[in-house]
Formats: C-alpha cells, structure tokens, sequence
C-alpha cells in the first residue's frame, strides 16, 4: 500500500506544476436554473493543488488507482471538479445545488476524463476541496457538515503524519 502511495505522490509532485486551477472560470448554467454567472474557482499554489490530489487518493483508493491509470487526465478532472465545487458554493444555493451543478457538469465530460461517477467518488472530491482548496467557505454548510469534515481532515492529517519517516 505504501508503495501505491509513493507512486500517486511521485506523479502528483511532477504533474502539479503544470495544472492550473485558480482564476476565472467561464458561466455556467446551474443545474437549479440560477442565471448563469462567472464562477470563480479558488485561488490556489501549486503546493495546495499537491495537498488536494495527494489527500483524495488517500481517501479513495479508487481515486488513486484511476490517478494511476489516467495520470494527468485525471489530475486535471479531479482538480477541477474541487475548484468547480468550491466555486458552485461560493455562487450561492447551498451545498446540495452545488452538489448536483459539479455532478452535472462531470457527467457531460465522462467520456473525455473517464472520472468516476459513483456518489462515493463526488462526496470524497467535495470533502477534501472543502479542506484543501476552499476551507474558508465552510462557513456555508451545515454544522453537521462541518463537523464530518473537520473528522477527514484530521485523519488525512494523521495517516501523512504516520507516514513520514522516522528521524533517527
């Protein structure tokens, strides 16, 4: 398993750079029908991108297996989708409307990006953006939500700690 790690790390650390996720999107039609306005993905550095991608292949085993098979591809589907969450949540219409506008959205791009479309795979990409790339917008969701999250955050922080070598 920790050689699976080292491998997702490895790719992450030489992808990252090249992946840009911050700035301006184009508007988007919501899945709700809100007009459609610019969303604006989170500003982001190159080590946060690091931090998101490496943190959902340790929450997701079959994220990390689909990093490894699609390599940037998936790097690229995977950011996106948590900087299109992110910025569906900061547009307003709660967390279920932001939910269903990224779900929409990957959906209409599978066939490119071969993402995983399982309920499992979104919660997981939405979880970790809202610790990673958009903690300033937990604010926006239900206590229950955030208390839920705080939990992965702690354990994604404990498993990259245990993981660490030991100074000897």
């Amino acid at each position: 398993m920790q050689r699976q790690w080292a491998g997702v790390v490895v790719l992450v650390a030489l992808v990252v750079s090249g992946v840009a996720c911050g700035g301006a999107a184009q508007a988007a039609t919501t899945a709700t029908g809100h007009p459609a306005s610019p969303l604006r993905a989170p500003k982001t550095t190159p080590v946060e991108d690091a931090t998101y991608l490496t943190d959902v292949a340790k929450a997701d085993s079959n994220l990390a297996t689909y990093v490894q098979q699609d390599g940037n591809v998936a790097f690229r589907a995977m950011l996106t989708d948590g900087a299109a969450f992110c910025a569906f949540l900061r547009q307003g219409g709660g967390i279920d409307t932001a939910l269903a506008d990224v779900a929409l959205g990957a959906h209409s791009v599978e066939s490119q990006t071969h993402l995983p479309l399982s309920v499992h795979t979104f919660n997981t990409l939405e979880s970790v953006a809202m610790i990673d790339l958009c903690a300033g917008e937990q604010h926006l969701v239900p206590a229950s939500v955030r208390a839920k999250l705080h939990q992965l955050a702690a354990s994604l922080r404990s498993s990259a700690d245990s993981q660490e070598p030991a100074s000897g």
